[in-house]
């Protein structure tokens, strides 16, 4: 399975979409040496009025060409967008083209057919490859979702995706949906899931087995409402390197402040569980990190890349691991 990284669209929604262009750039660059095979930039022309409380901040609302080049000049791995029809914003389409954009999303709600076919139209005469998004994919019966995708393949799009946007599907309903579109289309197809049932990863691999190709991520799962699957866990699902990994792991903290929704408790569990071990107490190793100076992250995600060996079975081993000294004497 394809992962795409929508951490700055997705993770703009944590923080009303104050995220720079450095922390942009910084974000992109990290993934662009993750081994992810998409990075998706945010909105072309920011969102409808009617959209919710999203104010108009931040390059990730309206990506212009000039914040694009700014994007592709740090990544070699390809920049995606979405393209909403109700966007306020204006569209330098060719621009766009030119300074590195590889794709671009148009979402699709389910019993609105119109204005999706013209934006489609015009990506597709100025030679640029797009893919449909159903949103609020619970909505929709099992025939509006085979019409819609089928539209999508007639008009020329790239791919079909489907997007739990309400986070209501149950993994027997994902999978019975893909394994339906995957018999009647050709398209490659992919998934977006929602986290509030604390179900998108279950969702994602039913979507999987269900044929879908692609999948929706974002880093430290960072998004709308309860957020998205977790890019690092599918990177370990999909059995990518373990030095991307490694790498993934130890700017989480960094990327998670920059969305100000830093959780250290979370990540710090999150890694134990990458390394296998038992979560010990975040105070331990703070105490380490306080009197060796060294980032109690990159001491413990050494495991990873085999530099650590064995399963510390009682606590002294693991203050052992955590740095601090045991004193053995009776």
């Amino acid at each position: 399975m394809k992962i795409l990284d929508v951490t700055l669209r997705d993770g703009g929604f944590v923080n009303d979409f104050r995220l720079g262009l450095d922390d942009a750039r910084a974000v992109v660059a990290l993934l662009d040496t993750a081994e992810v095979d998409g990075i998706e930039v945010g909105y072309l022309t920011g969102l409808p009025p009617n959209h919710g409380q999203y104010t108009r901040t931040g390059p990730c609302y309206a990506m212009t060409p000039e914040h694009l080049a700014d994007l592709a000049a740090v990544t070699t791995t390809p920049l995606i967008g979405m393209l909403h029809p109700g966007g306020t914003e204006p569209i330098d389409l060719p621009g766009l083209a030119d300074a590195g954009l590889a794709l671009t999303r148009i979402p699709v709600t389910p019993g609105k057919d119109g204005a999706w076919r013209d934006i489609a139209h015009r990506l597709a005469s100025a030679g640029m490859p797009f893919s449909v998004n159903l949103t609020l994919a619970s909505w929709a019966d099992p025939g509006t979702i085979e019409a819609c995708a089928k539209a999508a393949e007639s008009a020329g799009a790239e791919m079909f995706y489907i997007a739990d946007t309400n986070s209501a599907f149950l993994p027997r309903h994902v999978e019975e949906v893909f394994r339906a579109l995957s018999g009647t289309v050709g398209l490659p197809l992919g998934f977006h899931a929602h986290d509030c049932k604390r179900l998108a990863l279950a969702n994602v691999l039913a979507a999987q087995r269900g044929g879908a190709r692609w999948a929706d991520a974002s880093l430290a799962g960072l998004g709308r409402g309860a957020g998205n699957a977790a890019t690092e866990v599918l990177h370990e699902i999909t059995e990518r390197s373990a030095e991307a990994r490694h790498r993934l792991l130890l700017s989480l903290p960094r990327v998670t402040q920059a969305f100000e929704a830093y959780d250290a408790r979370q990540l710090w569990q999150q890694l134990c569980a990458f390394l296998d071990l038992w979560p010990p107490t975040i105070e331990m190793f703070d105490e380490a990190e306080l009197r060796t100076g060294v980032d109690k992250y990159a001491r413990v995600s050494t495991r990873l890349l085999g530099r650590e060996l064995g399963r510390p079975p009682v606590e002294s081993d693991l203050m052992a691991l955590a740095g601090l000294h045991v004193d053995s004497s009776p």
